[in-house]
């Protein structure tokens, strides 16, 4: 048996016993009959398995009381079946990260929310806003935009996008500006743009650079 069956059977136990059968995961995985479906399930489930398999002395018991484990859980299984992108990976860091760190419902709920609409644009930019100096090589400008210093490093995106992912962030409160395309220092261009949500979804989901 995986783990992460394991872990959603205590799960069942302790928090949601009014689904029989205990596997929430197989339960639903009964209900994918697409094979590109039960394709995407398998890969999600196979990555929480491994990120669970990484944490120390994995006590079943007391993730059978965390209900932020189990929605969490729950929830990113759902939402690992609408993509075939790298936000799988991200679903399983946060079930990790759910199961050993102390988050209220609201703030999953409000993050996983938000990366269910998110594209991978979306994500990769919110990390450039983090840190932009990462992005940012030594021949680099001196005055300019950062979307300059993003251009660089991402020439191959669909620019016309760009507005409307920044006013999606900015709207979310994952960021403290909705443009970035005034000119300024170099010092300017690369201040961090993230507020602490932003900084909390990019831990929660374990964002590194793309």
């Amino acid at each position: 048996m995986s783990i992460v069956k394991d872990a959603i059977v205590g799960t069942a136990k302790g928090v949601i016993s009014t689904i029989p059968g205990a596997s929430i995961l197989v339960a639903i995985a009964d209900e994918i009959q697409n094979g590109i479906l039960q394709d995407r399930f398998t890969k999600w489930k196979d990555a929480v398995d491994k990120k669970l398999n990484e944490i120390e002395n994995l006590n079943f018991e007391d993730l059978s009381k965390n209900e932020v484990f189990a929605t969490v859980l729950l929830l990113s299984a759902q939402l690992a079946l609408k993509t075939n992108s790298v936000k799988k990976v991200y679903l399983a860091n946060a079930v990790k990260n759910a199961a050993i760190i102390d988050y209220s419902e609201e703030q999953v709920i409000i993050m996983l929310n938000c990366i269910e609409k998110y594209t991978v644009e979306h994500i990769r930019l919110l990390r450039f806003l983090q840190d932009p100096s990462e992005y940012n090589p030594s021949d680099s400008i001196m005055m300019g935009s950062p979307m300059r210093i993003y251009d660089d490093y991402y020439p191959n995106r669909i620019k016309e996008y760009d507005s409307i992912i920044m006013r999606d962030l900015f709207f979310d409160g994952l960021t403290n500006t909705d443009s970035l395309n005034g000119m300024m220092t170099l010092q300017g261009c690369l201040s961090k743009r993230t507020t602490s949500l932003g900084d909390t979804f990019i831990d929660f989901f374990r964002i590194e650079k793309l």
